[in-house]
């Protein structure tokens, strides 16, 4: 798992649940080497509670907090969510280095080869997945 775009993990669960299989398994993913190498100063918090639902929060690098509630999530479910932010996050944040901003027209000149005029690919823009 990467940790790319992340500065926070927190992982709260209560170990006499029967559904915090996935939270516990997802900081075994997270605390791996090649994880920790991919963002060394990503932070990662653990709560163990009594009781309570378990939930994973992230923040992200532009300060925006996601929590996903993963008592009835398996773990390939929580890294999707997780993972697909982060590389929607870094899919901007290239644009954005390469001087494209939100509502910027991205236009391909591929049909001109075919003879017809170029054409709209679309606008840079997040789009929030939904869940």
């Amino acid at each position: 798992m990467q940790l790319k775009q992340i500065n926070r993990i927190l992982v709260q669960f209560s170990p006499y649940t029967g559904n915090a299989k996935s939270a516990r398994e997802f900081i075994s993913r997270i605390s791996a080497r090649k994880a920790q190498e991919s963002n060394p100063d990503c932070k990662i918090e653990t709560r163990v509670r009594v009781q309570g639902e378990p939930f994973v929060e992230i923040e992200y690098e532009n300060k925006q907090v996601t929590r996903i509630d993963t008592g009835s999530l398996t773990i390939g479910e929580i890294m999707e969510q997780v993972q697909s932010r982060a590389e929607e996050m870094d899919t901007m944040q290239k644009l954005k280095a390469a001087g494209f901003g939100a509502g910027d027209k991205l236009e391909s000149a591929w049909q001109q080869h075919l003879g017809k005029e170029s054409s709209s690919v679309g606008q840079v823009q997040f789009i929030p997945r939904q869940t």
